[in-house]
């Protein structure tokens, strides 16, 4: 995979990634407006848990996650909303949260629901975790329930495996 970068400062800032028919750009309090009708669909929530929020409560997450470091400074917060080039549009976000004792990310993805089955969310997981592996993260991990085969396709793809521990009702799964 093809992964074009605007430069950063080794994960300090969120950096823009491309990829063949993505943009990923880093996620602001405003993209909220857009993304709240993609992220609005309750069957999103059914293995990642939650409800859809409106745009105002959209708005105070972006805004907290956006600081880019967890209150204690252990974890930096990267997110990205996931942008379709061909019709430019919002169709999902992704994440990483990093940590650096052990240099780790732990990665979660949600494409809408009219967007699922295209191959984005590999894609877009997949330049996060290249990208990732450049900056010098040593492991990759995400959580999954254990009936969200879309997802454990898509960990599959990263070279993620079940680690056979639970975190919730979620299997770690780990390179």
């Amino acid at each position: 995979m093809k992964i074009a970068v605007v430069p950063s400062d080794k994960l300090k800032r969120t950096p823009v990634l491309t990829t063949e028919r993505l943009r990923l750009e880093p996620l602001q309090a405003p993209h909220a407006d857009e993304l709240a009708p993609v992220l609005n669909d309750p069957r999103l929530h059914e293995f990642i848990g939650g409800r859809p929020l409106g745009v105002e409560a959209l708005r105070d997450r972006y805004r907290h996650q956006v600081v880019g470091r967890s209150p204690d400074g252990q974890q930096l917060w990267l997110n990205w909303v996931v942008r379709e080039l061909r019709q430019r549009r919002a169709i999902g976000v992704v994440q990483a949260t990093v940590t650096s004792s052990p240099s780790r990310a732990e990665l979660a993805w949600t494409i809408e629901i009219e967007s699922q089955g295209c191959g984005y969310a590999r894609e877009a997981a997949g330049a996060i975790a290249a990208w990732l592996t450049q900056q010098g993260v040593e492991a990759l991990i995400a959580h999954i329930h254990p009936r969200h085969v879309a997802s454990e396709k898509v960990a599959q793809a990263l070279g993620l495996r079940p680690t056979g521990e639970s975190v919730g009702d979620e299997v770690r799964w780990s390179n």
